[in-house]
């Protein structure tokens, strides 16, 4: 520790962990100046107990330092791994979203790259090296730091070892003791959140895991596997494109690559309904991009998506490296690939969901996100961003092509390419002889469900389909088997203690589970009002429409597309591939139905409650379900046979039912402009929402929330935004916390901002309460 009139260089540390702020550190003395640069990780100290927490350097730009600033502990790497065009883009987001700089890397940064390594190696004896403590021992400090200038000392890479990653290896139900709680929590963990790592698994249930984790393992019901850290592929298998191209994708192509060529940022709307072959124009520009020497992103909403577009990728782009990422993938497998792609010279294509886009990929060419309406790429847990800003950033940097896809864009995308401010590519025809299903409308108030959850016209055309061989979808946006379990003796319903929602049965595993919070328990449960332990399932899910489906008709085959059925990659792309082989005749899933697949012999589709989701305090919700219908609609009559979509509603006058009929996007968009213009909603203004919440018990939340209305006021006066609130939350209540929120209109963004920023100091106060900006919110619950 040095004074400010001794001090050297100064350096702004960007801490990836709390409290995530940028610190000012200055470089010890026992280093050489040359080896800090901006990117490189460090171990800096913190706080009275000087704790060494791992930080980014970035240059210093603060006007006022502390009287007393400390050293820079030890550097984690010789080279950046962390480039500066990386640390531009999170402070950018930081800045756009009114958090800390460390807020974005702990959000986008692989995990073990936020870690203290386990220790360092000396390369002279081949045994493991103490690093001493900040502030103690200078004189071992300064042995270490002239070895490590050496290259005699380096960190113990986690990468350089394969993980061991744990997955599901039998679906429910599950034969576990019902007091083998660890076991249980083990197996709904890995569940609800896909392959984990030991370690991680570890540190969440503590030393009996590893115990539990091998009696699991014996039983056959879980997998532990060494992690695969190998990511880029060169295909040899010839390319399959060049064939006819339709005259849409051939004029669209026309368009499309002479602005490839150009080497400047652009953006395209490329507007094609479903089946008019988009996947095709985007590895013809992929192919193009890559052979011009630069790299591209294809990103898609679901990882089962992104999974069909990799396959295609192999196919058709030979000689090309190309890389698959998504979420899923393990802490060693991402951290391999963020060094492989960092130390990359030539074109690379990744194919991946949204977390792809913070990949280091160098020399950008082309970016293409396909579905671009689809809210999956809103990331809304922990760091809150929208990849298609990402997107626009990085392509705006690097002078690259942006392709927007879809059958049925985002109101604001539309909006934008109708003003002239982004370019639109229209394919209105299917690829070959296939054309648009007829969708019909079926009222449940005079055709009522007799067929389990279907209506006497639905069940008689399923039954008619399957009698000629030929395939159906059916959709129903509820996973689970039950969405309420009610006390038959007292019509109380099971609710999560947490957050005070219905707790959704799931037969299978025979649990009860919190969509929101992840709580589970078993199934025999008392009854909090009355001690009755008979429960009554009401409402179905899917787990349940598949039953039905199963048992009441005999000799086929049904499948099951949802959150809980895709958990592994593999087994989704095996489940998809069966179904495209005409190896089972029906599939029910949730809205993961409507994106992206493509079977040829599908020619009925089934929407079991069009309703769904229409009466959400949400002022996108008309435009969601009508992206949600067309886009299910799109699944049937792919192939040569005319296809039918039926779509099951109590309300058959809405105003959005003509335009889903007739897959009619341009009066559905005139239409939904008209209200949004009235009602004074996006992309007429600019909205966010900040989010508020506290431990429900807190004494003092009903003072607080009285005082916040005139604070409220006074801080849309002085910036000219209009907000409304606060107003509880529609979940009112999650994870033992009470939610309120304020909604902010305004014509800038940054207003909303620095409304924001006026309103925290007061919000966050006291440590009771936190606040969280959402700009352009999607999920209004």
């Amino acid at each position: 520790m040095a004074n400010h009139e001794s001090r050297q260089a100064l350096w702004s540390v960007v801490i990836l962990s709390p409290p995530y702020r940028s610190l000012i550190y200055q470089e010890p003395d026992y280093f050489p100046p040359l080896i800090w640069k901006p990117g490189l990780r460090v171990l800096v100290p913190m706080g009275t107990t000087n704790r060494l927490l791992t930080g980014v350097l970035k240059p210093s730009v603060a006007l006022d330092f502390p009287s007393e600033i400390k050293d820079i502990h030890w550097p984690l790497e010789r080279d950046p791994l962390i480039s500066p065009e990386y640390l531009e883009l999170a402070t950018e987001l930081a800045n756009r979203h009114a958090v800390q700089t460390g807020v974005v890397l702990a959000g986008v940064l692989p995990g073990s790259l936020q870690r203290m390594p386990a220790r360092l190696v000396s390369g002279r004896q081949g045994v493991r090296v103490d690093l001493p403590g900040y502030g103690s021992d200078r004189v071992r400090i300064r042995e270490l730091a002239s070895e490590w200038m050496e290259g005699q000392l380096d960190f113990f890479s986690r990468s350089s070892h394969s993980g061991k990653v744990v997955s599901v290896a039998k679906d429910p139900p599950w034969s576990i003791m019902p007091n083998a709680r660890l076991q249980w929590g083990i197996m709904d963990a890995l569940w609800e959140r896909g392959n984990m790592s030991v370690t991680m698994l570890r540190k969440m249930f503590g030393p009996g895991a590893g115990s539990s984790l091998r009696s699991l393992a014996r039983n056959g019901l879980v997998k532990i596997r060494i992690e695969d850290s190998h990511h880029i592929q060169k295909p040899c298998s010839p390319g399959i494109l060049d064939y006819k191209l339709t005259s849409d994708q051939d004029n669209a192509l026309s368009r499309l690559l002479p602005d490839l060529e150009k080497r400047a940022f652009k953006v395209n709307v490329l507007h094609g309904i479903t089946g008019s072959g988009k996947s095709i124009v985007y590895m013809h520009l992929v192919r193009r991009c890559l052979e011009k020497g630069r790299s591209a992103f294809v990103l898609a909403p679901e990882i089962a998506i992104a999974v069909q577009l990799h396959a295609l990728a192999l196919r058709t782009l030979s000689g090309f490296r190309i890389v698959l990422h998504h979420g899923l993938k393990g802490a060693k497998s991402k951290e391999h690939l963020f060094h492989e792609l960092g130390g990359s010279t030539g074109p690379v294509l990744v194919v991946g969901t949204r977390s792809a886009l913070f990949m280091p990929l160098n020399n950008i060419g082309l970016i293409v996100i396909d579905e671009e309406h689809d809210e999956s790429f809103k990331q809304e847990q922990g760091f809150v961003y929208q990849a298609k800003e990402i997107a626009h950033y990085l392509a705006r940097r690097d002078k690259a092509l942006l392709i927007l896809g879809s059958a049925t864009p985002d109101i604001k995308t539309y909006f934008a390419a109708s003003q002239g401010r982004i370019s639109l590519v229209p394919m209105q025809a299917r690829v070959g002889k296939s054309l648009l299903p007829r969708v019909e409308f079926v009222d449940l108030k005079k055709d009522t469900q007799s067929f389990g959850p279907l209506s006497k016209i639905c069940e008689a055309v399923l039954k008619e389909t399957l009698s000629r061989g030929e395939q159906a979808v059916i959709m129903h946006n509820r996973r689970g088997y039950s969405p309420i379990i009610m006390c038959s003796s007292c019509s109380e319903t099971a609710k999560c203690h947490n957050c005070q929602v219905s707790l959704t049965y799931h037969k299978n595993r025979q649990r009860l589970v919190c969509h929101y919070c992840g709580h589970s328990i078993p199934f025999s449960i008392i009854c909090s009002k009355c001690r009755s332990s008979e429960f009554v399932p009401l409402g179905e899910g899917t787990e349940k429409v598949e039953e039905f489906f199963q048992k009441s008709l005999p000799g086929i085959r049904v499948l099951r597309l949802d959150r809980d059925s895709t958990r592994n990659p593999a087994r989704t792309e095996e489940m998809l591939e069966e179904f495209a082989r005409n190896n089972a005749q029906i599939m029910v899933g949730t809205q993961m139905l409507s994106k992206g697949h493509s079977f040829p012999n599908v020619t009925l589709g089934i929407v079991l409650d069009g309703d769904l989701g229409l009466g959400l305090p949400d002022y996108r919700s008309s435009e969601r379900i009508f992206q949600l219908l067309v886009q299910l609609s799109g699944r049937a009559g792919r192939g040569e046979k005319p296809g039918k979509v039926l779509i099951q509603t109590r309300n058959p006058d809405h105003y959005c039912w003509k335009y889903v009929a007739a897959a009619d996007y341009i009066g559905f968009f005139e239409e939904e402009l008209r209200r949004r213009r009235i009602f004074g909603y996006p992309p007429f203004i600019r909205l966010g929402l900040i989010r508020i919440s506290f431990s429900s018990l807190w004494k003092g939340k009903e003072k607080f929330i009285s005082s916040l209305e005139k604070v409220v006021s006074d801080a849309g006066g002085r910036h000219g935004v209009k907000i409304m609130g606060p107003a509880p939350a529609p979940l009112s209540r999650l994870k033992n916390r009470d939610r309120f929120h304020l909604l902010l209109k305004a014509r800038q963004w940054s207003d909303i901002r620095n409304a924001f920023t006026d309103l925290l100091p007061y919000l966050c106060k006291g440590g009771k309460v936190r606040a969280s900006l959402d700009l352009d919110p999607l999920n209004m619950l």
